[in-house]
């Protein structure tokens, strides 16, 4: 008699403990339902994404990878720049290969990228002036110097911040 009064005793707080589950359960998953919508609506509000960054980046430095369009800038339909430096009585020569990254989200990028293709020759000239900066055996070592003050060059001359990258490739013989 006693065991079974035991058993009985023992399923019955079963029972009550389950009925006390599901009732926690429920309570906690509506909560939870009301919590993360509410933090929707504050990251909606400050204009959050669920990344982590913001949404819409017309042009700055935490453009995606994936929104760079790169065009190679081209000198009479080559994509080599030759510059010429006098060193010590010899010619030598450094050859240049330059693209140009364009965000594609950018709002102007149509116009910018269309800019661009046009405008080559002035782009090339930009190129050519910024090389003659240096000296032959210093070229080398003022790569990033030289994409630094073409990017700035470059936005001013175009009056965007579409173009967001210059990348030269040196070859010096």
């Amino acid at each position: 008699m006693k065991k079974s009064l035991i058993n009985v005793i023992t399923l019955a707080l079963v029972l009550v403990n389950l009925v006390l589950t599901v009732l926690l359960t429920f309570s906690l998953v509506s909560t939870n339902k009301k919590t993360n919508s509410l933090i929707t609506k504050v990251a909606e509000i400050i204009d959050l994404d669920a990344g982590g960054g913001s949404e819409n980046n017309p042009s700055g430095g935490s453009t995606s990878i994936e929104d760079i369009k790169y065009i190679d800038v081209k000198n009479n339909e080559n994509t080599d720049i030759i510059v010429s430096f006098v060193d010590g009585g010899k010619t030598r020569y450094a050859v240049l290969t330059v693209s140009l990254g364009l965000n594609s989200k950018a709002k102007d990028y149509n116009n910018v990228s269309t800019a661009v293709d046009n405008g080559m020759k002035v782009i090339v000239n930009k190129i050519t002036n910024e090389a003659n900066k240096y000296t032959y055996s210093t070229i080398s070592a003022s790569k990033t110097t030289m994409e630094e003050n073409l990017l700035k060059e470059l936005q001013e001359l175009f009056k965007t911040e579409t173009i967001e990258t210059v990348l030269i490739n040196m070859v010096v013989q």
